[in-house]
């Protein structure tokens, strides 16, 4: 049953790569990306989106359920999908007590998955369960590893940086140093949840920026207010709650 499953699965998979680059398939595509678009939930995310469009490199910071992900990754999928970029690439720093990439079971397209996890429903909604597949097979959706980002360059590519407070200073340089012809890097991450025990690379990029001013290439989004939660109420009210204990405990 299971050897039978697979061939279904390699059929469907050699189907849809031969119609990735049809003008017919690709109008198709963009046709079911316009009937679904990704829209703003409230104006700061209206700018954010701004940025993912105009914008060399992005960073997004704040509150967890604002978005700061879904948005960046919910876009890159659809620019994928209509063959107007090559190459979706997954950073994230490993922090201290996580398990390497070789340490999990499986092949490397399952492999990936476990990193991709945070982002996998929002890229199965946009592209499909058959379309991520095949782009994970093919790689064009990949989870690229920090320490192997020395000497790539990233053509083509959006290259989305999750949990970045928690980025060191020379990652953060590492990585934007890396940008190449019609790529953007977004960087989101909430600084005050670093586990790092030195400087937050993320914080050292806002700082930089504010002593340099990096110019037109670069855009800043903070979502510093509880109201830029849309994740849930649970989530908003459980934060608001954490932010109310952190002032007692300063007071």
């Amino acid at each position: 049953m299971q050897h039978g499953a697979s061939r279904t699965r390699r059929t469907k998979t050699d189907a849809h790569d031969s119609t990735k680059g049809k003008p017919k398939f690709v109008e198709q595509r963009e046709q079911e990306v316009k009937l679904n678009p990704i829209k703003p939930l409230n104006q700061k995310q209206r700018n954010y989106m701004e940025m993912l469009d105009t914008k060399t490199v992005v960073v997004a910071t704040g509150y967890a359920g604002t978005s700061k992900t879904f948005l960046p990754t919910s876009i890159a999928a659809d620019l994928l999908r209509t063959n107007k970029i090559k190459k979706i690439i997954f950073c994230r720093p490993a922090i201290s007590n996580s398990k390497t990439l070789g340490l999990f079971s499986g092949d490397k397209t399952e492999k990936m998955e476990v990193w991709l996890s945070p982002v996998i429903q929002i890229l199965r909604e946009r592209l499909g369960a058959g379309g991520l597949e095949v782009a994970l097979k093919r790689e064009d959706i990949v989870y690229q590893p920090l320490e192997t980002v020395k000497g790539s360059s990233f053509n083509d590519s959006w290259i989305i940086v999750d949990e970045a407070e928690d980025l060191t200073v020379d990652e953060v340089k590492k990585l934007i140093t890396r940008i190449g012809k019609d790529s953007k890097m977004i960087f989101a991450g909430d600084i005050t949840q670093s586990e790092l025990k030195g400087a937050s690379g993320l914080k050292w990029l806002i700082d930089f920026n504010a002593r340099h001013q990096l110019g037109e290439h670069f855009g800043f989004v903070d979502f510093n207010n509880t109201n830029d939660i849309v994740r849930s109420e649970a989530v908003k009210r459980f934060i608001i709650c954490l932010e109310r204990d952190a002032r007692n405990d300063k007071a």
